[in-house]
């Protein structure tokens, strides 16, 4: 049914894309020329890349891509770019050209279907419900402060997630703000318990293999990105002080 939609839509004359998400099962097949030579074939105009992320009442750690397929994916994408008409985007790898992650209302925030305002669609806290305050009210809640005063959240811009990269600050968001789990479920995992899993079997080995990556490639869009956002921040200072 998907394939035939990408047929009516490309007959139509309609920009379209496909989203995929990549696990440990099917990274070989979602990296490699022929999956992207389909999706050009069909008539896609760019495509967004996820990584597996474990949420949910039972997160599956055993899903996640390895740090060495995530490593593929990051090369995979780039050589696409390269050589491939379409545009691509990977969701956790291309934190260079974002300065980090955008969630926490920095660019993006997410709320779900009972109202509960959440920092991004994969990290399922929240303080507030938009039925009972304003969007802005929103943004300005301690979970949105606490959230985007660590932002970015590692000055390696492979790391820039707070459930998988960096677990450990996502737990500092959760308490110093007072965040309640909105994941559906009976049996939930305490974040703390969660962050540690995840520190053991995935991150600490994932910041190798970034560190790696970001030390060997260069980045000129994150350099004069950083600089103007250092110039910004400069300026916003001083329009703070002129105030007082």
């Amino acid at each position: 049914r998907i394939m035939h939609s990408m047929d009516l839509m490309r007959e139509a004359g309609c920009v379209f894309g496909f989203s995929a998400c990549y696990a440990r099962n099917n990274v070989d097949m979602i990296a490699s020329d022929e999956f992207i030579d389909t999706m050009v074939d069909k008539g896609c105009a760019f495509g967004w890349f996820f990584t597996y992320v474990p949420v949910g009442s039972e997160p599956n750690l055993d899903l996640m891509a390895t740090p060495e397929q995530r490593a593929k994916m990051y090369d995979a994408v780039r050589r696409f770019r390269n050589t491939k008409p379409i545009f691509l985007v990977d969701f956790w790898n291309d934190g260079e050209f974002s300065i980090g992650c955008i969630a926490g209302g920095r660019r993006y925030l997410h709320i779900n279907a009972a109202g509960d305002v959440e920092p991004c669609a994969f990290i399922h806290y929240a303080t507030d419900n938009i039925n009972d305050v304003s969007l802005k009210e929103a943004l300005g809640s301690p979970l949105m402060r606490a959230y985007q005063k660590r932002q970015p959240f590692n000055e390696n811009m492979l790391r820039p997630c707070p459930l998988i990269d960096n677990p450990e600050k996502l737990v500092e968001i959760v308490e110093e703000s007072g965040a309640r789990c909105t994941q559906l479920g009976e049996h939930l995992v305490a974040p703390k318990v969660l962050a540690e899993r995840i520190q053991e079997e995935y991150t600490q080995h994932w910041a190798v293999k970034a560190d790696e990556l970001w030390e060997s490639n260069p980045h000129p869009f994150y350099d004069r990105s950083r600089v103007f956002a250092e110039q910004e921040e400069a300026e916003r200072k001083e329009r703070q002080a002129s105030k007082v």
